[in-house]
């Protein structure tokens, strides 16, 4: 059947090239399979903890990968595309070519966190550390991402950049208007600026009878003096940062500027008492349902006035885990429960689409009544946590079923 109040204007694929390299070869490929079931946009997610996969020409440095960085361990990476990247050359021909096939490219540089590769370089090459850590009472103590490192070496460097030091923000500064602006030339109108997991996952800190967000002194301070308000707390730090990074983006011509959504809007665990408040120009990608105990509907994000986006891990989510279920849903279940309005289920007791976890219920909200002209899309994101667990064409031959499923549903033709 045909129920085109369900159809959304952007339907984008989401591509983790940060992780694993795939050649533009067959980046090219996947652009024709995508465009001819209906998506007709492309999030090339470039940078992430393992690995810078895009060739920068101010900091000819800081291009590769090191597989022991990925967050399974190094047994899960791919040390053979370690030095391996996207020159720019190669990139503006996959631009082009996306374009000749109807498919916008939306870049994605993800900061302050996912940035372990970029710190660890950084500090090899430029004697610094602009890594982020804990700061409480005079003590300090790393923040680290998700997963584990399987050489100790690598617990000495910071997944987070740390937003109060000057010389980290010159730098990411420098590299949002270097590759803003190559983008830009290109053509491409909207940038994916990230934002997500700044402090990892887990227990960390070091009073460990407050949050984690309760240990960055020195954000507080960094923020108080910004605003110049005493009730500025270390997530206002954030705010103001995200902001920036937004406003150079649309200094640079960009139209849309996008960032996930589990550290917007995080009250309860910050002790943020909106002393800084986030751009609602700054459209958002809702992923997680858990999100500032799970309060943050998708509602409620179109109340404060955002453009907002389906990228809803239950559904639109095709990962690579160790010896787990790459998908935590199939086709199928896509056909029969998704649509572009439902972000999570409404009062499901739990979640039963991730790989056996428990999480509280789903709040109310998340089920947005069609059409909603902040609804402004969807996108299917192929995230490579596990590099090695299946190779390029392995993946495009599995996520076939999920992509037509995902792109029935978005163009309101099923």
């Amino acid at each position: 059947m045909n129920d085109y109040i369900y159809r959304v204007d952007e339907r984008i694929f989401m591509l983790d090239c940060g992780r694993k390299y795939f050649t533009p070869e067959w980046i090219k490929r996947l652009i024709d399979e995508i465009s001819a079931v209906g998506f007709n946009a492309i999030n090339i997610h470039f940078a992430d903890d393992m690995a810078f996969r895009l060739e920068s020409k101010q900091y000819k440095w800081l291009s590769g990968g090191d597989h022991r960085l990925c967050g399974f361990g190094a047994k899960y990476g791919c040390p053979e595309n370690d030095g391996k990247y996207i020159t720019q050359e190669e990139m503006k021909d996959i631009v082009l070519h996306a374009r000749s096939r109807g498919v916008d490219v939306i870049p994605s540089l993800d900061s302050p966190g996912h940035m372990t590769y970029i710190v660890k370089t950084y500090k090899q090459n430029c004697g610094s550390d602009i890594g982020n850590y804990y700061h409480k009472n005079g003590k300090v103590a790393l923040v680290q991402a998700a997963g584990e490192r399987e050489e100790s070496s690598f617990s000495l460097y910071s997944s987070c950049l740390d937003i109060s030091n000057t010389e980290a923000l010159s730098f990411i500064t420098n590299l949002y208007t270097e590759l803003g602006s190559f983008f830009r030339e290109l053509g491409c109108k909207s940038f994916d600026i990230g934002g997500d997991e700044l402090l990892g996952w887990g227990k960390g800190g070091i009073d460990t009878t407050v949050p984690k967000w309760c240990n960055l002194d020195h954000w507080k301070e960094y923020a108080q003096k910004a605003t110049g308000n005493s009730e500025a707390v270390a997530y206002d730090a954030f705010i103001l940062y995200m902001n920036d990074i937004a406003s150079l983006l649309h200094s640079l011509g960009y139209e849309s500027v996008r960032m996930w959504n589990d550290d917007v809007y995080r009250a309860s665990d910050t002790d943020w008492k909106e002393a800084a408040q986030i751009d609602t120009s700054i459209a958002i990608q809702y992923w997680s349902p858990h999100t500032n105990g799970g309060n943050n509907t998708a509602q409620f994000y179109i109340d404060r006035g955002h453009d907002i986006y389906n990228y809803s891990r239950l559904y639109n989510y095709y990962t690579l885990y160790p010896e787990l279920k790459p998908s935590y849903v199939t086709p199928e279940a896509i056909m029969e429960e998704w649509n572009p309005y439902v972000f999570a289920p409404n009062n499901s007791s739990c979640d039963t689409h991730n790989n056996g976890y428990i999480f509280p219920p789903f709040k109310q909200g998340n089920i947005v009544e069609a059409p909603n002209e902040k609804v402004k899309g969807i996108g299917y994101c192929l995230w490579t946590d596990t590099p090695s667990a299946e190779t390029e064409d392995e993946l495009l031959e599995h996520i076939r079923p999920y992509i037509t499923a995902i792109a029935k549903k978005a163009t309101g033709n099923f």
